[in-house]
């Protein structure tokens, strides 16, 4: 294929593959197994029931069904990042086992995150929004500097 061919084609298949909207992501029902599929069936004759009815009590009651529906869901998530990122980012076996090491650590941190923001109290919530929508101050040098509670910038 001679050099010009080839941008060209590149060209046509470039113009094929530009972002489309998208109503966002869907995963194929029968993709799950059938006792999955049962769950998730269960957790949707819930939603279709209390739909935005929920009260304290359904979810106690429904708890069980409620969790497992959202582990199948969330498991498959991640099973299909840890799967696509990889290749996608074209890792060889090396990287790609540091990619998933992060990733359980990311995880990890952010369940521990997750535990210490529960136990906050509405005054630390409010600050802590207070000081994330706060604009970055320039330092001297006309950069950008973000900043951080508890802590001076020294630039």
């Amino acid at each position: 294929m001679k050099p010009s061919q080839l941008t060209r084609r590149i060209e046509e298949l470039s113009e094929r593959l530009k972002p489309v909207p998208s109503e966002g992501i869907r995963v194929d029902f029968n993709s799950f197994t059938e006792p999955e599929q049962l769950v998730l069936l269960k957790n949707f004759e819930l939603d279709d029931k209390y739909h935005s009815r929920w009260t304290r009590e359904a979810v106690l009651e429904n708890k069980e069904l409620i969790l497992k529906g959202n582990h199948i869901i969330i498991s498959r998530i991640m099973e299909l990042f840890l799967f696509a990122m990889p290749r996608a980012l074209m890792l060889d076996e090396i990287e790609a086992s540091f990619f998933k090491l992060n990733f359980n650590l990311f995880l990890q941190r952010w369940i521990e995150c997750q535990k210490n923001v529960s136990k906050w109290s509405k005054k630390d919530r409010e600050d802590f929004l207070r000081d994330m929508n706060r604009e970055p101050k320039a330092n001297k040098k006309h950069k950008r500097v973000g900043e951080f509670v508890g802590e001076e910038n020294n630039n």
